[in-house]
């Protein structure tokens, strides 16, 4: 789904479960799991062979931002490389996410997933626990 418009006249918009409420241009997401941000790298594999990344993550779903356009389907399950950040000592690891979303500028390309399947080795959850773990040191 591809939301813009609508977004900045304050409405709320449900999105497959996950209820935007819009003010002043600014969303505020009402999640069952929190979302970390994130500075994390994150590949697309026989897709995209450029740089993209990993704006946040949650163990339900991500998002991710490129500067230029990736042709990417809603409802299509893409293999998605995560390389995080060299400060959490986290190898890269894989995720497969459905596109539930998508919002392309003049400047930027975004995609929001739901993940259908995380790796069988620990990274994914280590890193989920490493974000929540920086965000609220931060604080």
């Amino acid at each position: 789904m591809i939301y813009g418009g609508n977004a900045k006249r304050g409405l709320a918009i449900p999105l497959d479960g996950i209820f935007i409420i819009t003010h002043n241009n600014t969303m505020f997401e009402h999640r069952k799991h929190i979302r970390y941000k994130t500075i994390a790298l994150a590949r697309l594999p026989d897709i995209f062979e450029g740089e993209t990344f990993l704006k946040s993550l949650s163990i339900t779903g991500c998002s991710i931002e490129a500067t230029v356009f990736i042709g990417l389907t809603q409802g299509v399950v893409y293999t998605i490389e995560i390389i995080p950040e060299a400060a959490s000592k986290i190898s890269k690891f894989e995720i497969h996410g459905e596109v539930r979303w998508i919002h392309i500028q003049e400047d930027s390309y975004e995609a929001g997933f739901m993940i259908t399947a995380s790796p069988p080795k620990k990274e994914f959850r280590r890193y989920v626990d490493y974000l929540a773990w920086r965000s609220s040191s931060v604080q």
